[in-house]
């Protein structure tokens, strides 16, 4: 089970929300490029990184320091914020990101423009990480602002016939919060989609946790965001995990 560190972007430098809240942002490195190769040197594998400018704007704004981010560090780079459109998806190819590795996350594009979405999953299925965002069971998109009265297994039923093997599952209400992982959502996931390779997101405050989470089937990674920017977990914890 992958550890990956999740480095949120905003102005060009690395922050984290709480719960998704752009008024709750706490800025912790001015150097992107930086920070994840400390992760590199660690022994992590796969980064998380998240434009929140461009899921703001609608549009990509750093993919081309996401390729620099690749291109220094080499590691798998799973990478998204406001993908609108194909063309959108593929700038990040365009910018540095490798199509025989690498992940694009894709969340709200599903409701808010099915064609769009279908045209990526035909050309890119492989490269797809369906970001699914839950309060509770119910599904949420536009940054959590809007709740799509969907529940999470009917939504995940429907993306399974249509090929969709990579998700990357939020628990909002756990997000930043240090409270532990939504263990119950995941063990559910597991049960009913037995195909998905699930990664955990919101809540994970400590290492201790990952044995729990790797107990489950289908779980192949967990999002380690603010609980490293705040000392909860170390480089040299996570050197040791990754080692």
């Amino acid at each position: 089970m992958q550890l990956i560190p999740a480095l949120d972007i905003i102005d060009g430098c690395v922050v984290r929300l709480s719960q998704g809240d752009y008024e709750k942002k706490t800025v912790y490195s001015e150097n992107p490029a930086d920070v994840a190769l400390q992760f590199k040197r660690a022994g992590v594998k796969r980064l998380h990184l998240v434009d929140l400018d461009g899921a703001r704007e609608g549009k990509p704004v750093h993919a081309e320091l996401f390729g620099e981010i690749k291109k220094q560090t080499g590691c798998v780079i799973e990478a998204g914020g406001g993908i609108r459109s194909l063309e959108d998806f593929e700038r990040y190819f365009q910018c540095g990101l490798n199509v025989e590795e690498d992940f694009i996350m894709i969340g709200s594009l599903p409701f808010k423009d099915p064609e769009a979405f279908y045209e990526i999953q035909k050309k890119y299925l492989r490269n797809i990480l369906l970001t699914v965002d839950v309060w509770e069971r119910n599904v949420k998109i536009s940054g959590w602002k809007v709740d799509t009265n969907i529940l999470i297994s009917d939504y995940l039923e429907k993306m399974v016939h249509m090929g969709i093997s990579n998700i990357l599952v939020t628990q909002i209400k756990r997000d930043g919060m240090l409270t532990g992982p939504d263990t119950d959502l995941y063990k559910e996931i597991s049960a009913k989609f037995p195909s998905l390779k699930t990664i955990v997101s919101g809540g994970v405050s400590t290492l201790d946790e990952a044995p729990m989470l790797n107990s489950i089937a289908g779980v192949d990674g967990f999002i380690v965001g603010r609980a490293f920017y705040e000392n909860k977990i170390t480089l040299e914890g996570i050197r040791g995990y990754c080692s």
